[in-house]
C-alpha cells in the first residue's frame, strides 16, 4: 500500500464521515494533495464532505490571514525603502544584490530568528574588520584605515535591520507578506489563528500534518504547539534503513532528531520497505546526458509491452532534459502527465528575446583620426543574422509567403534578400536606416530593427507589436507550443507593464532584468490525465507519491544531490550560530527525498552519465554519493534486491563498403557539362591545382556548382587581404607605368596609405579598419607595400617598364579525347607584366612568403612528373603563365597596350612579399624539348593528359587521401571529413 494510502485510510477509519469536514490535511507539495484526495475517495461508497486538504504553502498564507506579494512588486517595496536610508542608491545597482537580501529575510523569518538585527551585524563588513582588527590583537601594526568609500559601504549594511523592519511594517499595513514573514506570523500566533475559537473563522478540530521530512523552525513551532494541545497528529514517511542510528544515515538526520525529541507526538510511521522488500535495481551509465532520455523511453516501452497498467514515474534531476523525455517516449505512448511544465526560460521564443537585446544593445566603437573613439549604436551583421534566421522567425517568412512561393518556387523573401545583401556588401555594421531600407517597409523589419535607446517603453511596444505580428501568422498553424508560448510570454508583458512603470527611475537594463526573472518564473504547464500510469516529475514534485517502477535520470554529483551552493549574504559562522540551514542541510534534504522514492518501488532505474575515463567519450561528472550508498551498503542489508548494471547495446548498421566514401560517377550530363566547361569557361591555375589536390572537390565547385558558405567577415581573411594588396598594387602600375623610376617609387611611398584606403573604399567599404585586427592588418598591408617599393628600388634595374596588369591571357586549342574532338580553353590573369630587354616577366604577387624550394624539381622528378605533384602548385601556375604568353605570342595574339608583342623570351616570376630578397623566377623547359615550340607542345600534352583523366567516364570524381588538404576545403562538411 502507498504511504498516501496509507494515511488516509488511517484519517478516514479514525473519523466518521460528519467529522471529516472538521478536520485539515496538511501535505508538502499540491501533488500530494491532488493523490491524497483520490486515495480518501476510495474509503467510501457515498459521498461526503472531503476534510480541507491543503499543501503547506497554501495553509500557512490562508491561516496567517495575509496575501502573498509578488517578487517584482516585493523589489520595488524593498527600493522605495532603501532610499529612506540612502538616497543616492541606483536601481540598477540595487537589483543585483537585492534578490539575494530578500532571500536572506526569508530565510531569517521562516527560522524565527530571535534577534534578526544581531545576525544583521555579521553582514556589516565594519563588523569584520573590528573582529580582525589588528591593534586589538595586540601585534604592533596600525589600525586599519576606513576610507570615505568603505563607510559608506559599511552604512549599507548597518541600515538592513532598519529596513528589515520598516518592509516587515509596511507589508503588514497592507496585508501582504512574502512567503516566509507569512510562516512567522502564523507560527508567532498559533494559538490565536488556529486554537482559539473567533467569531466568523473555521477553527478545525483536528490537523494532520502528513510526510513532511526537513521543517523550519516556524514549521516545528506551528506542529508542535497544536501538538501540546491536542489538535494535530503527525504521520511521517519513515524507514529503518535511514532512521537506524547504526547506518547514520544522512537521509534520517533530521528524522532522527524528531523522533528522539518526542515534540511531534506519537511516531506513526516507520516502515522496513529498503531492508525487507523485493527489489530489482539497476544502474545504466551512459555517454551523455541526452542519450539517458532515449533510453529512459525505451525502459518504459519494454515495461508495459509485460505489463500495461505498471504505475511509473520518470524522475528528472535535471530539468533541461524534460523535452528530450518527451520525445523519445514511444509514439504509442500517448497516455502521460507531466508535472514539471515546459520553461519559457528554455524556449526557442527566449532564445529569439535574448537575440533581440544583443542586437538593440550593440554599440560600434570607431577610431577618429585624432586617436580618440566614437561610439555609434549600429546593427552588428551577426545579431542581425541571428535574429533574421532564428526559427521562429524562419517560421513566421514560411507561413506568410508560403502562397507566394507556391506560385513561384523561385521568389526570394525579403529576408533572403536581406542576408544575401549583407553578404554582397560584407556589410559588418549597419545603422536603422539601413535595415529599414533593405526591408522594404516590411512591418516585421520596422519592429526589429527599430531602436529602443535606453528607453523601456520602447522596448515594450516593440514586444507588444512583435506578439501582435507573430500571433496573426502562427495562428493560421497548428503548433500548439509555439503559440502557448506567445500567450505566456504576453500575460509576462502584462504583467511587467503594470509593475514597472510605476518607478520612472528604469532604464533598459532593468527592465531587460526584471523581464528574464519573469521568464524564469514561467513555465507551460501541460494538460494531462493526472493519475496516467506514467507520470514525469522532478524529485521535488515526488514527495509522499510512491511508483511501482521508477526510473530517475542524472544521477550524477553536482546534480543529486546538487552542487549549488546556497546564495546569501549571510556568513557560513552566523548560519551555524543561528541554527540556518547550511549546504549539508540541503544534501540531507535531497538524500531522504532519493531514498524515500525507492521504499515501495519493485523496479528501480538509475542513469548517469559516465565521467571521463569509464568511458570511450565520457563528458560526465562522476556519479553520485546516493549510487555508492546502494552498491556499498544498501544491497549488503537488504539480501532481497538484485542490483545489475546492464549495458547499452546500439544495432549495427548494414555494412556497406561505401559507408564513410564518396564516389561520383560520370554519367553522361556530368560528361557534356564537363566538355562546355573546359571549352567555354576554361582551365585556370586554381582549377588545375583544384583537380590535382581533389577530384571530388573539382566537382563540387566546377561542375555541381555548389555554393561555398557565404558569411560576413569582420576581419580580413588571407584571401581578401591579398587582393586589397593587388588592386592596390594594380591601380599604382597604372597610374605611375609605363616607367617606373627612382622618383616615381619616392612619390608611391608616400601616397601608400591613401592608395590602400581608396583600394579599400572600391571594394571593401563594409568591413571595419579604425580598429581591432584589421586596423593592425592595414598597417601591416602599407609596410608590406613600402617594402616591396623599397626593395624594387634598391635591388631592381631601374627603370623598370611595366607594359601591363592585370592582364587576362587565354588561349584556345582543339585535341581529340577519347574519338572526340575537344575544345580546350586555357586562361589565366597575370598580376603584373614587365619587360625588360628582349625578356617578358610575367609575375605574380604573393602576399605570403615563397621559397625557391617551392619552384624547383625535385631531382628524382622530371619536370612533367613535378608538374602533376598536387603540392607544387606554384610551380605549377608559372608554367602555365609562361605557356600562356608563350602561345599567345608565338600566335601573333599577345596584345597588350594596343602593341603587338613577338620573339620575346618569356620568364615566370613571383614576388614574395614576405620574401622579398630572394629570386623566385624560372624560365622552364622541358629537356627533350627545350625549344619555344617544343614547350608549348610539351605543355599541351601534360594538359591534354590531365583533361583526358577528367573526361574519362571510367574515373571516378573521389575525395583525396591527403587530410591535410581537407583542412582548408570549403566542402569538407559534405565529406565529414
Amino acid at each position: 500500500m502507498s504511504f498516501l494510502n496509507q494515511t488516509a485510510k488511517y484519517i478516514f477509519e479514525k473519523h466518521s464521515l460528519a467529522e471529516l469536514k472538521n478536520i485539515c490535511v496538511v501535505l508538502p507539495s499540491r501533488r500530494a494533495v491532488f493523490y491524497f484526495k483520490q486515495s480518501l475517495a476510495k474509503f467510501s461508497d457515498i459521498p461526503f464532505i472531503a476534510p480541507e486538504i491543503l499543501a503547506i504553502d497554501d495553509f500557512v498564507m490562508q491561516m496567517s490571514g495575509v496575501n502573498q506579494i509578488d517578487a517584482v512588486s516585493l523589489l520595488f517595496e524593498l527600493f522605495e525603502i532603501f532610499k529612506k536610508y540612502d538616497p543616492e542608491v541606483k536601481f540598477e545597482r540595487f537589483i543585483s544584490w537585492a534578490p539575494t537580501l530578500l532571500r536572506d529575510f526569508d530565510t531569517i523569518d521562516l527560522y524565527l530568528v530571535d534577534n534578526p538585527k544581531a545576525i544583521f551585524e555579521y553582514m556589516s563588513e565594519a563588523k569584520v574588520l573590528e573582529r580582525w582588527n589588528p591593534a586589538q590583537l595586540n601585534i604592533g601594526k596600525p589600525e586599519i584605515t576606513i576610507t570615505q568609500t568603505i563607510e559608506k559601504y559599511f552604512k549599507l549594511f548597518e541600515n538592513i535591520h532598519h529596513v528589515y523592519n520598516d518592509l516587515q511594517e509596511s507589508l503588514k499595513s497592507k496585508d501582504l507578506a512574502y512567503r516566509g514573514m507569512a510562516y512567522r506570523i502564523l507560527a508567532e500566533s498559533v494559538k490565536k489563528l488556529l486554537v482559539e475559537k473567533k467569531d466568523n473563522a473555521k477553527i478545525f478540530e483536528k490537523y494532520y500534518f502528513i510526510g513532511f521530512n526537513a521543517l523550519s523552525a516556524s514549521e516545528e513551532k506551528i506542529i508542535e504547539t497544536l501538538v501540546k494541545t491536542n489538535r494535530a497528529e503527525t504521520l511521517w514517511d519513515a524507514d529503518s534503513y535511514f532512521m537506524d542510528s547504526k547506518y547514520n544515515h544522512k537521509a534520517g538526520m533530521l528524522l532522527r532528531a524528531y523522533k528522539n525529541s518526542g515534540r511531534f507526538g506519537k511516531w506513526n510511521w516507520q516502515t522496513d520497505d529498503l531492508l525487507k522488500s523485493k527489489k530489482n535495481i539497476r544502474i545504466i551509465g551512459t555517454e551523455n546526458a541526452t542519450l539517458q532520455a532515449k533510453i529512459a523511453g525505451h525502459i518504459y516501452a519494454e515495461a508495459i509491452v509485460s505489463n500495461p497498467d505498471v504505475p511509473t514515474v520518470i524522475v528528472l534531476a535535471d530539468e533541461n532534459l524534460l523535452s528530450p523525455v518527451i520525445y523519445s517516449l514511444n509514439e504509442r505512448i500517448s497516455d502521460f502527465n507531466i508535472t514539471m511544465g515546459l520553461s519559457l526560460k528554455g524556449s526557442m521564443l527566449f532564445t529569439l528575446i535574448d537575440a533581440i537585446f544583443e542586437l538593440q544593445q550593440n554599440i560600434a566603437e570607431f577610431k577618429m583620426k585624432d586617436g580618440g573613439t566614437i561610439k555609434i549604436p549600429k546593427f552588428s551583421h551577426r545579431h542581425i543574422f541571428k535574429v533574421l534566421n532564428h526559427p521562429f522567425v524562419r517560421r513566421y517568412e514560411q507561413i506568410k509567403y508560403a502562397v507566394e512561393i507556391q506560385d513561384n518556387p523561385q521568389k526570394t523573401t525579403i529576408f533572403r534578400k536581406t542576408l544575401s545583401e549583407i553578404l554582397k556588401k560584407n556589410a559588418v555594421y549597419l545603422s536603422e536606416e539601413e535595415m529599414l531600407e533593405l526591408g522594404e517597409n516590411e512591418q516585421i523589419f520596422k519592429i526589429l530593427f527599430s531602436r529602443w535607446g535606453d528607453n523601456p517603453q520602447k522596448a515594450l511596444a516593440s514586444f507588444y507589436q512583435l506578439i501582435d505580428e507573430l500571433r496573426n501568422v502562427y495562428k493560421e498553424s497548428n503548433d500548439a507550443i509555439e503559440t502557448e508560448y506567445l500567450y505566456l510570454f504576453l500575460t509576462i508583458l502584462h504583467r511587467l507593464e503594470k509593475i514597472l512603470f510605476q518607478n520612472r527611475e528604469l532604464n533598459l537594463k532593468s527592465f531587460k532584468h526584471f523581464l528574464y526573472e519573469l521568464i524564469k518564473q514561467e513555465k507551460i504547464p501541460f494538460s494531462g490525465e493526472p493519475i496516467s500510469n506514467l507520470q514525469i516529475m522532478g524529485m521535488l514534485e515526488t514527495r509522499c507519491l510512491d511508483f511501482e517502477r521508477v526510473i530517475i535520470l542524472s544521477v550524477n554529483e553536482g546534480i543529486l544531490p546538487s552542487a549549488k551552493h546556497i546564495n546569501s549574504l549571510i556568513p557560513f559562522d552566523a548560519c551555524i550560530e543561528f541554527q540556518l540551514p547550511v549546504h549539508s542541510d540541503q544534501d540531507a534534504v535531497m538524500s531522504y527525498h532519493f531514498f524515500r522514492l525507492l521504499q515501495r518501488a519493485k523496479e528501480v532505474d538509475i542513469l548517469y552519465v559516465i565521467p571521463n575515463g569509464e568511458g570511450l567519450s565520457g563528458g560526465g561528472s562522476e556519479k553520485s554519493r546516493f549510487i555508492l550508498q546502494i552498491e556499498n551498503e544498501l544491497v549488503k542489508e537488504n539480501k532481497h534486491i538484485n542490483l545489475t548494471y546492464p549495458k547499452i547495446l546500439f544495432e549495427k548498421e548494414v555494412e556497406n563498403e561505401y559507408i564513410g566514401k564518396i564516389d561520383i560517377f560520370k554519367n553522361d550530363e556530368i560528361l557534356d557539362k564537363l566538355s562546355k566547361f573546359i571549352a567555354e569557361k576554361g582551365i585556370y591555375p586554381t582549377s588545375l591545382s583544384t583537380y590535382l589536390k581533389c577530384t571530388l572537390q573539382f566537382y563540387f565547385d566546377k561542375v555541381a556548382n555548389i555554393s561555398k558558405k557565404e558569411e560576413v567577415d569582420e576581419n580580413f581573411g588571407a584571401d581578401i587581404f591579398g587582393t586589397w594588396l593587388h588592386n592596390t598594387l594594380e591601380k599604382i602600375d597604372k597610374d605611375f607605368g609605363p616607367i617606373i623610376t627612382e622618383e616615381k617609387i619616392d612619390i608611391i611611398l608616400t601616397q601608400l596609405e591613401q592608395r590602400l584606403n581608396e583600394a579599400y573604399q572600391e571594394k571593401f567599404g563594409g568591413f571595419v579598419v579604425e580598429s581591432g585586427m584589421n586596423y593592425l592588418l592595414k598597417q601591416v598591408a602599407e609596410q608590406l607595400l613600402a617594402d616591396f617599393f623599397i626593395n624594387q628600388k634598391q635591388t631592381q634595374n631601374l627603370p623598370i617598364e611595366v607594359i601591363n596588369a592585370e592582364q587576362l591571357v587565354e588561349v584556345v586549342f582543339e585535341k581529340e579525347i577519347l574519338g572526340k574532338i575537344q575544345k580546350i580553353k586555357i586562361a589565366g590573369r597575370i598580376d603584373r607584366i614587365e619587360r625588360e630587354g628582349n625578356i617578358l616577366k610575367v609575375i605574380d604577387y604573393k602576399t605570403g612568403k615563397v621559397t625557391n624550394k617551392e619552384l624547383e624539381t625535385p631531382r628524382e622528378l622530371s619536370l612533367e612528373e613535378a608538374l602533376l605533384e598536387p603540392e607544387k602548385e606554384k610551380l605549377r601556375q608559372l608554367w602555365l603563365y609562361q605557356y600562356l604568353v608563350t602561345k599567345s605570342m608565338n600566335n601573333g595574339k599577345l596584345f597588350i597596350g594596343g602593341k603587338k608583342y613577338e620573339n620575346y623570351e618569356v620568364n615566370a616570376k613571383i614576388y614574395s612579399f614576405r620574401n622579398l630578397k630572394e629570386k623566385l623566377e624560372v624560365n622552364l623547359s622541358f629537356e627533350s624539348n627545350p625549344e619555344t615550340f617544343g614547350f608549348v607542345d610539351k605543355s599541351e600534352e601534360i594538359l591534354t593528359n590531365i583533361i583526358t583523366d577528367l573526361l574519362n567516364p571510367a574515373l571516378n570524381f573521389t575525395q583525396t587521401s591527403d587530410l591535410k588538404v581537407c583542412e582548408r576545403c570549403d566542402f569538407r562538411g559534405i565529406c565529414g571529413r
